[in-house]
């Protein structure tokens, strides 16, 4: 099984500037997501659009590959970045995302095995998470395969409050790291247009879900923090700390 974990990384960013390049105990936050990434142990590519990225990563035992700053996604980047080499299965990797457990990594690539897609979750504790649309919240089906996902709270609970709900089952958080077949992955760039589900939700794993693919699920071992806004980064930031301090 020939397969690589992929980094996306984009300079410009919309609601935190030039998040992965902010300095977290001094490197950058992309930085502490690729030494995560090769805690595992299989190869890291990092598919970017900056010769800043170049610069910092460029003593880490990875390959670093520069793609056109236009594309729409991190998919897409991956995609871009990928398409001439020899691999079968790829994990996605935000930028963002420092916090990915390794070995979840890893348990991404052994799904892959019976899906062309995979991903992860990890269960919803709290009401305002439930809510929020900030966090993307995923359903499946009796086999661990995705049914949907939304921003809105799924499955609904019409005649519960969300503590009774907790008694029938647990929501899920889903985790925005991807596992694909590499023909997967080139399909959803290269032939498969945005679907309507995907453009309203601003979701673009709906995609593969709208098209027939089968996105397979898994809990994580922990909940990860995505660094999206400047109370994310600082959250991270007092984490590193606690843990140098211990």
């Amino acid at each position: 099984m020939r397969k690589a974990i992929v980094i996306p990384a984009r300079k410009g960013s919309t609601r935190l500037k030039d998040k992965l390049l902010l300095p977290v105990n001094g490197k950058p936050v992309i930085a502490w997501t690729v030494e995560n990434c090769l805690k595992t142990e299989i190869p890291v590519i990092v598919a970017c659009d900056s010769q800043e990225f170049i610069e910092i990563l460029k003593d880490y035992p990875i390959e670093i590959i520069l793609t056109p700053s236009d594309l729409k996604s991190g998919s897409d980047r991956i995609a871009y970045a990928v398409k001439d080499k020899d691999l079968d299965y790829i994990v996605n990797v935000q930028g963002d995302e420092p916090l990915i457990d390794p070995g979840d990594i890893v348990k991404l690539f052994d799904l892959l095995k019976d899906s062309p897609v995979a991903t992860l979750y990890y269960p919803i504790e709290k009401e305002d998470d439930y809510l929020n649309p900030n966090i993307v919240k995923v359903i499946s089906d009796k086999d661990d395969f995705a049914i949907y996902f939304s921003r809105s709270p799924i499955p609904f609970y019409r005649d519960l409050d969300f503590n009774q709900m907790l008694k029938t089952l647990t929501p899920k958080k889903h985790l925005g790291i991807y596992g694909y077949h590499k023909k997967a992955l080139i399909d959803f760039s290269y032939n498969l247009k945005p679907a309507p589900i995907e453009e309203v939700e601003k979701l673009e794993q709906l995609r593969f879900l709208y098209n027939g693919y089968k996105i397979k699920l898994a809990k994580a071992s922990k909940d990860t923090v995505g660094i999206d806004t400047k109370e994310d980064y600082e959250r991270f930031c007092s984490l590193v700390e606690k843990e140098i301090g211990n």
